[in-house]
């Protein structure tokens, strides 16, 4: 038990183009209940059923947060983003938000051939709103413009080797869990007071009344680009919402074009989530066993090897356009 994802999420929406997408998290406002799930499940025998999210009680009396979060294109690299949370519980509660960006890592030492390092950094930002300069040695140099004057929180998208791996040091004090050491457990030590590394978050707080939202908006652009998306001044203007229901339009009309008029409402709506959740799980997957063998230093062909999962499939070479749904 307890082996596949314990959340809610559903995609709602999206053009095979993804020029518009949607995407619905329910989001419990009272701590995650890991704990429970994983003591309960482990206690289960295979002929009992599996202890799930809702079973918990975490989501009684309706006390969670509907978190909408939709994409819309202005161009091929102008990406718009509006994250709308809900709160469907009968009180006021807190929210906290933090929009992520981070670079995969393919840079630290353990890997067998160590890509240049990337950086994110807070820069000078218009007033309203935050900045972080995106710099990449091949995918380029891009713009994250944050709405609002919100706390940066930055850190490095490395493994915490020191939690994980006892006696082994971390290759950065600013590890891959910084920032919800910061935010869950207050320690502000944890993300890097320099505002610069290779993960950042925004940190929004919300006090959302009962049946009230909240929304936050970003836009992430290439660095050169010229026009209206390039000043922050101007990023978060009339043309964001212009644009945002532009693309919902255009994603109705691609919807109504492919969608047989001999279903009901509630059919189409269903044909329209499916589609969506094969685009929303389209991913590059690339695996190639040799390394992650020698990476891992249990290649069986190279000394010092130590015994491992997947020590077999060393000859592995995967490296294709798959759907993942619980991924």
């Amino acid at each position: 038990h307890g082996e596949d994802v314990k959340e809610y999420y559903f995609y709602i929406d999206s053009t095979p183009t993804h020029s518009y997408m949607k995407y619905l998290y329910k989001y419990p406002q009272a701590a995650f209940p890991y704990g429970d799930l994983i003591e309960t499940n482990r206690r289960r025998s295979r002929e009992e059923p599996e202890y799930e999210l809702l079973d918990t009680g975490v989501f009684k009396d309706d006390r969670y947060f509907d978190v909408f979060v939709e994409y819309a294109k202005d161009g091929p690299e102008d990406i718009l983003v509006q994250i709308t949370a809900t709160n469907r519980g009968p009180e006021q509660a807190d929210l906290h938000l933090l929009p992520t960006l981070w670079f995969r890592n393919d840079w630290s030492a353990w890997i067998a051939a160590p890509a240049e390092k990337p950086n994110l950094a807070q820069i000078e930002a218009a007033a309203g709103t935050s900045r972080v300069a995106v710099r990449h040695p091949v995918l380029g140099e891009y713009i994250l413009d944050y709405e609002g004057d919100v706390p940066l929180l930055f850190t490095e998208n490395e493994t915490n080797n020191e939690r994980l791996f006892p006696g082994e040091a971390n290759e950065s004090p600013y590890v891959k869990d910084g920032i919800n050491n910061c935010v869950v457990a207050g320690n502000p030590g944890a993300v890097n007071p320099e505002k610069r590394g290779t993960k950042v978050a925004a940190h929004y707080r919300f006090a959302v009344g009962a049946g009230q939202s909240a929304t936050v908006r970003l836009r992430l652009t290439p660095a050169g680009q010229s026009g209206k998306a390039q000043a922050t001044a101007t990023a978060f203007g009339a043309a964001f919402d212009e644009t945002l229901a532009a693309r919902k339009q255009e994603a109705d009309e691609f919807y109504r074009s492919v969608t047989p008029s001999s279903i009901s409402p509630d059919q189409a709506n269903v044909m329209r989530q499916a589609v969506a959740g094969m685009l929303w799980s389209k991913q590059f997957y690339f695996f190639d066993g040799d390394d992650w063998l020698a990476e891992h230093h249990a290649h069986p062909l190279q000394a010092g090897s130590h015994p491992s999962r997947n020590s077999e499939w060393f000859h592995m070479l995967n490296q294709d356009i798959i759907s993942m749904p619980d991924k």
